[in-house]
C-alpha cells in the first residue's frame, strides 16, 4: 500500500517501469548493508551495474557479501563502521563519492540496539543509543548526502510499520525513531536533489522474522500480519531510486496487497 506525503500532491504515485540503466557505472551507498534487507538491496543494486559501498559494523559479513558480489561479476566494497560514529560516517560518504558518481544512498541501518529492556525501564543511555541509531544517524547521513549525491540522485530511507501504528509496541524508542524517519521524509519532500523518499515495511520475510513467527502460539500466529516478501521491498527501493518523480513519497508495504495509491 502506498501513502504519499502531501508535499507533492501532483506526483503520479502509480508504479511504472523506470530506466534501471541509470544505475550502471554509478555508486550507491547502503548502510546496514551486510545482512538482511540491506544485503538484498546491495545485491540488487550491484546486479544493475552500480558499484555498491556496503557500510556495516560487521566486518566479516560485509566482506563475505562483497566477495560474493565480485564473484558473480558485480562491483562492491566494504566499509566497516557504525553509523552512530559521526566521523566514520563522514569518511564513508567521502569514500563513496570518491569512487565515482554517487547516485543513491539507502539509509537502512537500524534496529533495537540489542536492548533487553526498553523505555522507560532502560537507562537513558540505552534508549538514547537506539534513537541515535535509527533517527539521529539517518539525519546526519541525509545532511551529508545533500551535497554528496549527484544532481538528480536519490536517498531512500527505511522506516518500519512500528512508526505508523497506534498500538502498543515493545520498544517505544524504536517506534518513535521510525516515526521520525517518516516525518523527516515528508518534511524535506520538496527537495529536488537529492530526491528523498521512504519505505515503511511491515514484518519482512527474512529468516529472523520467519523464526519468530514460527515460535508464536498458534492463535497468535493466525492473527499475525502477513510477512512482506523481501523482493517486494527491494523492488520498491530500486523504483524510488530510479523514479525521477519519487521525491517526498512514503510507501507503506504491509504484505497484504500490491502497492496502490491512497
Amino acid at each position: 500500500m502506498w501513502r504519499l506525503s502531501p508535499v507533492a500532491p501532483s506526483v503520479d504515485p502509480m508504479p511504472t517501469t523506470h530506466d534501471l540503466t541509470v544505475l550502471r557505472n554509478t555508486v550507491s551507498l547502503v548502510t546496514g548493508g551486510a545482512s538482511g534487507l540491506g544485503a538484498a538491496v546491495v545485491s540488487e543494486l550491484a546486479s544493475h551495474g552500480a558499484h555498491v559501498v556496503v557500510l556495516d559494523p560487521d566486518a566479516a559479513a560485509a566482506r563475505e557479501l562483497v566477495g560474493s558480489i565480485q564473484h558473480t561479476g558485480g562491483s562492491a566494497e566494504a566499509v566497516v563502521a557504525d553509523v552512530r560514529d559521526a566521523d566514520r560516517l563522514v569518511w564513508a560518504v567521502d569514500l563513496a563519492s570518491s569512487r565515482g558518481t554517487l547516485f543513491s544512498v539507502v539509509s537502512n541501518a537500524g534496529g533495537w540496539g540489542g536492548l533487553t529492556s526498553h523505555y522507560p525501564d532502560a537507562s537513558p543511555d540505552d534508549w538514547l543509543s537506539v534513537l541515535e541509531l535509527n533517527l539521529v544517524a539517518p539525519m546526519r547521513l541525509l545532511q551529508l548526502a545533500r551535497t554528496a549525491v549527484v544532481d538528480g540522485g536519490a536517498v531512500v530511507q527505511v522506516s518500519s510499520s512500528a512508526g505508523i501504528e497506534s498500538s502498543r509496541y515493545a520498544s517505544p524508542e524504536y517506534a518513535v525513531s521510525k516515526a521520525g524517519i517518516v516525518r523527516l521524509t515528508s518534511a524535506v519532500g520538496g527537495w529536488t536533489s537529492p530526491r528523498v523518499s521512504c519505505v515503511v515495511p511491515g514484518w519482512i520475510a527474512l529468516p529472523r522474522a520467519r523464526a519468530e513467527l514460527a515460535a508464536l502460539d498458534p492463535e497468535d500466529r493466525l492473527s499475525a500480519p502477513p510477512l512482506v516478501p523481501v523482493g517486494e521491498v527491494t523492488d520498491e527501493i530500486v523504483r524510488l531510486i530510479t523514479d525521477p518523480s519519487s521525491g517526498g513519497q512514503v510507501v507503506v508495504l504491509d504484505g497484504s496487497s500490491p502497492a496502490r495509491p491512497v
